[in-house]
């Protein structure tokens, strides 16, 4: 039997020394002089001492100096029976003399020492009839080991020579079946005797059995990880270190620093050493999959921090084929590659979420808003953790920082979805991992963000044409098309991409994916819960319908639950979801980040030496190539980024990084042919609309609204910036256009309200209007066109709201069915809803025509837009002041900011402003449709009696009403007198006598210059074939001008020959003139 057992023992020792390939032995570690014993020894209960052992203590007393906590093992016994041989005599030194040294262990042989520190750090023993040790542990009784010593006739010691098959042995009866755990602690513990323990004798032979003995402790531990059945049958395959990394390193079974700086020592001797560690961070990540931060992650996180606390570790981890699979899909980064899972965890999960807004409808904002700091809270430290295990990855080898890389990018280029117009959230990685390697990705972007931006010139243009890491291919570019940039691109730049530029592009594309998606879903989730609740507010008022039978009642329940369990996680991961976007910290390193994105872009597409030179604007006509191909997401990363914060986060905005914000906004504004996409620089203008709009009591300006109206940068080019968009929006390509516009220049308004203080931004207007002539009167042209559409929308809106109110109230509406009461009622709400945003613009609109007509009113009185502005202006004063104007009567009017008395008060001011212009007072008296002599006197009266208007605006008001009305009766009797003109004459598109006819040259209609000039304005093609047309096209026609001279004059000559021959007659005859003019 003993003789198998040895046999089998021989084979696996056999196997275990080709696995080592050295020698049992191993060099001898010099050491301090130290002045006592070490102390490992295996105190026994009832435990005889073998022969050797009992020799050797006769011949030397116990030591008496102090020792470490194994320095009394298994010597308890020895000294209570020489207490009780030894009479008790007691010797009193003298109080300065040093305290004699026993001599116990003073000639203790070095192979009893070995063998007591052997059976202390392994716990094991030769004798069968030792149980425990003094502390209680449990001995390992090592049968094969003392009959291999007896056969060969050796004393009973162990010793490093055999310490290998003692070392099989006691593992393969390791408590609990777990040789790995055991041979852990015996490494500890032999470490810690190194470390701590002090020696006397053969030092250097002492050391040496101790590193001896740690190193096969190691050797051992690896094999338990590696080859786990040289152990026995019932050890468990699964890798063992994960276990012990997840405790604490200084219990008894953590894995400690000594273990893993010997296992970083020895990666390149161990064939599996590399395998071992890697195996254990991949079952880290594995088995953290599966949890969230209700759970106990923390433990997996920290485990991982140890590991790579060596950058030689972190460099073998990165070697894992788990690390950054090419093939995997999006969804699956965050759980099948290595550090996935570490990146996933975030309040942003549904449980998590769940958990910190539980029944979010009841409860107010101070909750919340304490959630949101907890939930920040408990992030940052997590991210601390992703941002430290990042740089030790990247700073532990050139490969591991290049397989880091390689991951990131992954990251990035399997999400490009995330940004698609419907987005499969189930085919994409979550929000909440993207954001996470977003904020890690802006922390390895630091040590190169100094404030003097002195190392942007190491971010390469050309990164995008050498093999890059970031996939564009298919990334719409900021001014070319696809054909173009394929072409750009296709030539490749010889040389390798720096550190720098990788991370500034994946951090910028991780931003897209990450940040900016997150923003677009918060949107998406806010209008999905309105959706949501509608419907289950309709699902309540059903409820009737099912209470008559508790079958379909039932139903009717559990759809309800279950539709407001799903209107409550929603809100949990709003409010979640907002919480994790406004956090400070994260979103002021952001912001940094994108200070850098903005310097950078303005240094490409100007080509100057910014911010070390003034920015000099207007930019190059030429285009650079490598500005116009770079991705979209470039600019819209700057606007998506700094809208958020403006509009919900101001206060984190540095002043150096609003100046960038103006410069940027400004710049694209000025320049909108550098940039394709209109939502992009509609979005410019959103961040100045925010920027002005107060965000405190102390910031009535709002963030920029100071630095726009002091700045010379702003000065120089805010306002025809402000003007030139002005225009452009009112073709921006997308299929609600005609709805944007409004929103645009809506903003446009309050920006343009927010700088009318400086009187530097009036002498731009005037000087807009003497030198860029055309483009001041496109200018006020649509705000002409807007004024005369909103406040058209707004009154006709008012005047369905009377109509439908009063048939909703009256007794017929009790007679209709259900459809027309539900199709009446929903008349009236659409009604009321295009009254709450038409008056919104109606006021915004009337305030820019008032200060624009108050500071130019000579640029709205040009023949190209003053009779539509008078038009516009007598149509609305008569349905304010006309017979009609009961019809605006309506009920709560406040609900929709609809003051009739102010909006009367406004149209008069403009009228005022103008009054002093001929042109405008011609205007007005030929307006035959609308211009009523006494809407003026109407309008008078309620000025005194109502609107209450200082006496000087009525005074002016009485004046032009006057005025217009002179005019117009002179006109009435010049046209009386001419009659009626010849067709050819007319004007094709007004019927008016054309007074410069002008030839277009495509439709060869000859046309009133005036006329042309008007439409053209807001149509650059020729009325009557829809051809190309600009107004310097267009031919004079001075033939028909000629014509049309000769005959006015003709006519004016023959009516007034008329009127003197008929005075004559009268005079003469005495009597009446008889009228001759049919």
């Amino acid at each position: 039997m003993v003789d198998s057992t040895m046999s089998d023992a021989d084979k696996i020792r056999q196997k275990r020394l080709a696995k080592l390939g050295g020698a049992p032995s191993a060099a001898p570690t010099q050491a301090g002089d130290p002045s006592a014993e070490s102390n490992l020894t295996p105190a026994t209960s009832s435990t005889p001492i073998p022969q050797a052992s009992q020799e050797a203590s006769k011949q030397s007393p116990p030591a008496n100096g102090t020792a470490n906590p194994f320095t009394q093992l298994g010597m308890k016994q020895e000294q209570e029976a020489e207490k009780k041989a030894a009479p008790q005599i007691k010797i009193r030194p003298r109080p300065d003399a040093p305290r004699p040294r026993s001599r116990t262990r003073e000639t203790e042989s070095l192979e009893v020492w070995q063998d007591r520190n052997m059976r202390a750090v392994f716990r094991v023993t030769l004798q069968p009839e030792d149980v425990k040790d003094s502390h209680g542990h449990q001995l390992a009784f090592l049968t094969s080991t003392r009959d291999d010593l007896e056969e060969s006739s050796q004393p009973l010691l162990l010793n490093t020579e055999i310490l290998e098959g003692a070392i099989t042995e006691a593992a393969s009866k390791a408590p609990r079946g777990k040789p790995f755990e055991y041979l852990l602690s015996c490494f500890k513990r032999v470490s810690r005797g190194l470390r701590e323990g002090r020696f006397s004798g053969d030092v250097d032979a002492k050391r040496t059995i101790l590193k001896e003995a740690q190193r096969l402790c190691m050797s051992y531990c690896i094999f338990a990880v590696t080859m786990p059945e040289m152990f026995g049958e019932n050890v468990s395959p699964v890798n063992p270190l994960v276990d012990h990394l997840l405790q604490e390193p200084e219990s008894d079974f953590g894995i400690c620093t000594d273990f893993l700086t010997e296992a970083k020592n020895r990666m390149e001797e161990e064939d599996g050493m590399k395998e071992a560690l890697i195996g254990a961070a991949e079952e880290l990540s594995r088995q953290l999959a599966s949890l969230d931060l209700n759970g106990n992650y923390r433990n997996h996180v920290v485990a991982l921090r140890n590991l790579v606390r060596f950058k030689e570790i972190a460099a073998v981890i990165t070697e894992s084929p788990m690390f950054a699979p090419k093939h995997v899909a999006a969804q699956d980064i965050e759980t099948q590659t290595l550090l996935g899972p570490f990146f996933r965890l975030s309040p942003m999960q549904l449980e998590v979420a769940k958990n910190y807004f539980s029944s979010p409808k009841t409860r107010d904002r101070n909750f919340i808003a304490s959630a949101q700091n907890a939930l920040r809270m408990t992030l940052r430290e997590h991210q601390d953790q992703l941002a430290m295990l990042a740089e030790v990855i990247v700073k532990s080898s050139p490969a591991a920082r290049e397989r880091m890389l390689d991951w990131f990018a992954l990251c990035v280029n399997k999400n490009q979805k995330k940004r698609a117009m419907r987005v499969d959230y189930k085919t994409v990685s979550s929000d909440g991992f993207m954001l996470n390697v977003t904020n890690v990705l802006d922390r390895l972007c630091d040590p190169f963000m100094d404030a003097q931006f002195g190392k942007i010139d190491r971010i390469d243009a050309n990164y995008l044409r050498r093999q890059p890491r970031v996939d564009i291919s298919e990334e719409t570019k900021i001014n070319a098309d696809q054909k173009t940039a394929d072409a750009f691109y296709g030539q490749e730049v010889e040389g390798t991409n720096n550190f720098i530029s990788e991370v500034f592009f994946l951090t910028v594309a991780s931003h897209h994916y990450g940040t900016e998606a997150a923003q677009e879903r918060l949107q998406i989730m806010r209008k999905s819960v309105k959706r949501l609740e509608q419907d289950l507010a309709s699902m309540e008022g059903d409820r009737e319908k099912f209470a008559s039978d508790p079958r379909y009642l039932a139903r009717y329940e559990q759809a309800l639950a279950k539709y407001k369990e799903q209107v409550d996680d929603t809100w949990s991961l709003i409010h979640s979801t907002y919480g994790v976007l406004c956090d400070d910290v994260s979103q002021a390193r952001s912001m940094q980040f994108m200070r850098y994105v903005i310097v950078w872009i303005l240094r490409l597409a100007s080509g100057q030496n910014v911010p070390q030179q003034a920015l000099q604007l207007p930019l190059p006509e030429e285009q650079p190539d490598v500005f116009k191909c770079l991705p979209e997401y470039f600019l819209e990363d700057i606007v998506d980024n700094f809208k958020f914060i403006v509009g919900n986060i101001p206060h984190i905005i540095t002043p150096q990084q609003s100046e960038e914000i103006v410069q940027v906004c400004v710049t694209f504004l000025r320049n909108t042919e550098y940039v394709k996409n209109p939502g992009v620089k509609s979005g410019l203008v959103t961040i100045l609309y925010y920027g002005v709009q107060p965000y405190s009591r102390n910031s009535s300006r709002g963030l920029l609204g100071d630095l726009l109206i002091s700045s010379p940068f702003a000065h120089k080019h805010l306002l025809h910036a402000l003007m030139k968009f002005y225009i452009e929006a009112e073709s921006t390509g997308t299929h609600t256009q005609f709805y944007d516009k409004f929103n645009i220049r809506y903003e446009i308004f309050q920006v343009i309200k927010c700088i009318w203080v400086n009187t530097m931004y009036r002498e731009n207007l005037a000087k807009e209007a003497r030198i860029n002539t055309d483009f001041f009167v496109r200018f006020v042209n649509m705000i002409v066109n807007d004024v005369t559409f909103v406040l058209d929308e707004s009154l006709t809106a008012f005047t369905k709201i009377n109509e439908l109110t009063t048939e909703v109230n009256s007794p017929s509406f009790a007679a209709l069915d259900e459809d027309q009461k539900k199709e009446k009622t929903e008349l009236l709400e659409d009604q009321k809803g295009k009254a709450k945003s038409y008056m919104s613009l109606t006021r915004e609109s009337m305030e820019t025509l008032i200060l624009f007509t108050e500071a130019l009113p000579e640029a709205f009185t040009m023949v190209e837009v003053v009779n539509r502005l008078a038009a516009m202006l007598d149509s609305n004063l008569n349905i304010l002041v006309g017979d009609k104007r009961a019809n605006l009567i309506i009920v709560n009017p406040q609900e929709y900011k609809f003051d009739p008395k102010a909006l009367l008060q406004d149209i008069v001011k403009v009228f005022i402003n103008l009054s002093g212009r001929d042109l405008f007072v011609n205007a007005i008296a030929t307006d035959g449709r609308s211009y009523k002599p006494e809407n003026f006197h109407s309008a008078a009266k309620l000025m005194t009696e109502k609107v209450y208007m200082a006496p000087e605006e009525i005074n002016a008001w009485n004046n032009l009403g006057q005025k217009v009305a002179e005019h117009a009766a002179n006109l009435a009797q010049e046209e009386e007198d001419l009659g009626e003109p010849p067709d050819e004459f007319l004007d094709p598109l007004m019927a008016d006598l054309m007074t410069d006819p002008v030839i277009l040259p495509s439709s060869k209609t000859t046309i009133d210059r005036g006329t042309i000039k008007s439409h053209l304005l807001s149509d650059a093609t020729d009325p009557f074939n829809r051809a190309p047309l600009k107004l310097e096209d267009v031919i004079e026609d001075a033939e028909m001008k000629r014509r049309i001279n000769e005959w006015r004059q003709e006519r004016l000559a023959a009516r007034r020959a008329e009127k003197e021959a008929a005075a004559a007659a009268a005079d003469a005859g005495g009597g009446e003139a008889m009228d001759t003019s049919q």
